[in-house]
C-alpha cells in the first residue's frame, strides 16, 4: 500500500502537467506565437487536444498558417472538436489557413456545434417571478414551471464553413475555396431555415460597415488573448468582393434562387423585408432570376426609369451666377478663360440626397377649422435610395470626366494622408446665406377666435453608405417643389463666403484643382402614399478664383468662384419608386449625370458658352 500510493501521486501529478500543458499550448495557439506552441509540443503537450468545450489547439490558430502547418504535421486532425479548425478559419478570412487545412483533408460540409440551453431564458423569467415572494404572480410560476418540463434541458446549433464565410465575413476568396473544395448550397440554417443565398442576402453588409467591424473587434479580439495579424489589421475590405460576386458562384454550384426559409420568403422576398433595404442585393437577385411575383409587388418600369433610358434625351441646364464670368476675379462665377491650365484633378466631396420636404394646409378664412401637415421621406427608405443612386452612377459619372480630361476623385481616392482626412473630416464650410432645415406650415381659421394649425418637419440631406463624403451647403429648394425660375439666372444661394470656404480652402487643403457637389432632390409626392420622385439633379464645380490671390485679396473675401453649374429638373417629380414596386430604379440617374458630366467639363474646358443654353 505504501508504494502505490506514491505512484498514484507521481500519476496524478503527470496528468496535471500534461493538462497545464495542453491549456498553455491552447493559449500560445490562440496568441498565434509559434515559438511556445512549437516549445510546448516538443515538451510533452498533445497536438491533438481537445478541451472541455471542444475546441482544439489547430481550431484556434484563426490566423496563423505557420501554427496550423505546424500543428498538422505533428498530427492534429482537422476535423476534431465542437468547432472544427475549417469553420473558425471561415470566419476571420484566414484564406490561406483554410488552404492548408482543405489540403490535409478539411471537411467542407462538417459543422461547428454550438451547445444552446433553449430553456434558460425561461428558467431566468421562473427565477425572477420567486424572488418576487408575495408580490409575484403564482401564475406565472405554475405558467413557467409546466413550460419547462415540456422542454428539452438543451439543444445544439450547427454552422457550417461556408454559412460562416457567407455571413460573418462576406469574403468571396472564402467561399470560393469552399464551393471547389465541395461545400454544399443547400445546408438549412439553424437560425432561419434558409439556405446559402438567404445567408448572403441576410447579413451582407455595406463595405464601410464591415471595414468598421473589423476594427472595432480588434480590441476585443487581443483582450481575449487571440493573435492579430498585421493583413487582418490593414485588410483592404474593398477587394473582397460584391453581392453579385459572392452570388455567381453560389448559383454556379447549384444553389437554389427561390428556396423558401422558415417564413416561406424566397431570397428575394426576404431581402425585400429587411428592415433597411439594398439595393445592391435586390438588383443582384432579380438581374439573375429571382421572381419579382413572389415577393407580392412589380417591378415595372417606373416613369424616372423611362425618361432616362436614352442619355441623349436627357435636358441638362447650366445653373450658376452670371456675375463674374466675362470679368477679372469679381462676382460669384469665374472666367474660364483666365483658368489656365484648367482643371485636371477635382474631389467628389459631396453626393447626397436632398429631400426638402412637401405639406398641404386646409380650411381658412371662411372656414371653422383648419389643418396642417408635412411631410418627407424617412431616413430609412432615403438611405436605400441615395445607396442606389449612387451605385448605378459613380461609374458612369467618373468614366465621363475622364472622358473630358478632368480625373474626378472620390473620397477613397483624394483623403490619400491622414492629414487631408483630418482637414477633410474636420472642415467646417462658411456661407453667408442660411441653410433651410425644416418646412412649416401654418394656416389660421376664419372667425375671431379662430384655431391655427402648424405642422412642421426637418429636410433630409443623406449619403451613400460606402463613400465618406460631406453633405456641404450649395442651395436650399424651395418648398413643395424645386422652382425653376430660382435657379436659370443663378443659384440663389450664391454667397462669397461659400464659394471661398469650398473653392479656395477646401480645395487647397484637399491638394486638388476644383471641387464638386452633386445632390439629388428628391419628393414625396403624397402623404399617404409611398411613391419618390426625382425634382432635380444639381452638380456643381467650385475652385480658385483664378483674378485673385491671398495676397491681391488680404482679407478673403473672393478667393474661390463657381466654375460650373448645371441642373436637369422636372416639374413635377420623376417617380423612380412606386408604392407597389419592389425596389427604386435608380439605372438612369447614370445617364443623367454622364450628361452633366459632359456639358460641365465643355464649359470648364472652353468647348462650350453658357449662351448656348
Amino acid at each position: 500500500m505504501k508504494t502505490i500510493v506514491p505512484i498514484l501521486l507521481l500519476i496524478v501529478g503527470c496528468l496535471q502537467l500534461s493538462a497545464q500543458k495542453n491549456d498553455e499550448l491552447m493559449k500560445a495557439s490562440l496568441a498565434g506565437d509559434l515559438t511556445s506552441v512549437k516549445s510546448l509540443v516538443e515538451g510533452g503537450a498533445d497536438a491533438k487536444y481537445i478541451d472541455a468545450n471542444g475546441n482544439t489547439p489547430l481550431g484556434v490558430a484563426y490566423f496563423s498558417p505557420e501554427i496550423t502547418e505546424y500543428l498538422i504535421g505533428k498530427g492534429a486532425d482537422t476535423n476534431a472538436g465542437n468547432f472544427p479548425s475549417l469553420v473558425s478559419a471561415s470566419r476571420y478570412y484566414s484564406v490561406d489557413v483554410m488552404k492548408l487545412l482543405l489540403k490535409a483533408g478539411a471537411d467542407p460540409n462538417k459543422p461547428g456545434v454550438l451547445k444552446i440551453d433553449q430553456a434558460a431564458p425561461i428558467r431566468k423569467l421562473l427565477e425572477d417571478e420567486k424572488a418576487k415572494g408575495k408580490k409575484g404572480n403564482k401564475n406565472m410560476v405554475k405558467a413557467y414551471e409546466d413550460m419547462l418540463a415540456k422542454m428539452p434541458p438543451g439543444n445544439t446549433m450547427s454552422f457550417y464553413p461556408l454559412q460562416w464565410a457567407l455571413s460573418m465575413t462576406n469574403c468571396k476568396e472564402c467561399v470560393d475555396l469552399l464551393l471547389n473544395a465541395g461545400a454544399k448550397t443547400d445546408v438549412k440554417s439553424a437560425i432561419t431555415g434558409g439556405n446559402a443565398v438567404h445567408e448572403l442576402v441576410n447579413s451582407w453588409q455595406p463595405i464601410s460597415q464591415r471595414a468598421t467591424g473589423i476594427q472595432a473587434n480588434i480590441p476585443y479580439f487581443e483582450k481575449a488573448g487571440m493573435g492579430i495579424p498585421n493583413w487582418y489589421k490593414n485588410m483592404n475590405i474593398y477587394t473582397y468582393g460584391s453581392f453579385d460576386d459572392m452570388l455567381k458562384p453560389l448559383l454556379a454550384k447549384g444553389a437554389d434562387l427561390e428556396y423558401l426559409d422558415n417564413n416561406k420568403r424566397t431570397p428575394l422576398k426576404s431581402a425585400v423585408y429587411q428592415p433597411k433595404v439594398n439595393a445592391e442585393v435586390v438588383m443582384s437577385l432579380i438581374a439573375h432570376g429571382a421572381d419579382v411575383k413572389a415577393t407580392g409587388m412589380t417591378n415595372d418600369p417606373t416613369e424616372f426609369q423611362k425618361e432616362t433610358a436614352n442619355a441623349e434625351k436627357i435636358k441638362v441646364k447650366f445653373d450658376f451666377p452670371h456675375e463674374g464670368r466675362n470679368g477679372n476675379g469679381a462676382g460669384y462665377s469665374a472666367n474660364m478663360d483666365l483658368v489656365n491650365p484648367k482643371p485636371k484633378k477635382v474631389a467628389l466631396i459631396s453626393y447626397y440626397l436632398y429631400d426638402p420636404g412637401k405639406g398641404k394646409v386646409t380650411g381658412g378664412a371662411s372656414s371653422a377649422s383648419v389643418s396642417a401637415s408635412v411631410w418627407r421621406t424617412p431616413d430609412a427608405i432615403a438611405q436605400t435610395q441615395i445607396d442606389g443612386f449612387y451605385n448605378s452612377s459613380i461609374g458612369a459619372l467618373k468614366a465621363s470626366f475622364k472622358e473630358n480630361g478632368i480625373d474626378l476623385l472620390t473620397p477613397n481616392e483624394f483623403l490619400d494622408t491622414d492629414e487631408k482626412a483630418d482637414f477633410y473630416f474636420s472642415f467646417s464650410q462658411e456661407s453667408a446665406k442660411k441653410e433651410k432645415t425644416s418646412i412649416t406650415k401654418a394656416r389660421t381659421a376664419g372667425g375671431f377666435m379662430g384655431e391655427t394649425a402648424i405642422a412642421t418637419v426637418s429636410t433630409l440631406k443623406i449619403s451613400p453608405s460606402d463613400g465618406g463624403y460631406r453633405q456641404f451647403f450649395i442651395a436650399n429648394e424651395g418648398d413643395d417643389e424645386s422652382q425653376l425660375l430660382n435657379f436659370q439666372s443663378g443659384i440663389f444661394s450664391a454667397n462669397r463666403k461659400l464659394t471661398s470656404s469650398l473653392g479656395f480652402e477646401l480645395a487647397k487643403g484637399l491638394g486638388v484643382d476644383a471641387v464638386v457637389v452633386v445632390y439629388i432632390c428628391t419628393r414625396k409626392p403624397k402623404q399617404n402614399k409611398d411613391d419618390f420622385g426625382v425634382n432635380s439633379v444639381v452638380t456643381m464645380m467650385l475652385g480658385p478664383n483664378p483674378g485673385r490671390s491671398e495676397t491681391s485679396d488680404p482679407e478673403a473675401k473672393n478667393l474661390g468662384q463657381f466654375y460650373c453649374g448645371t441642373r436637369t429638373y422636372y416639374s413635377s417629380p420623376s417617380i423612380f419608386k412606386e408604392a407597389d414596386g419592389i425596389f427604386g430604379q435608380y439605372e438612369g440617374m447614370a445617364n443623367v449625370l454622364k450628361a452633366h458630366a459632359a456639358k460641365m467639363c465643355k464649359y470648364v474646358n472652353g468647348k462650350e458658352k453658357d449662351e448656348d443654353n
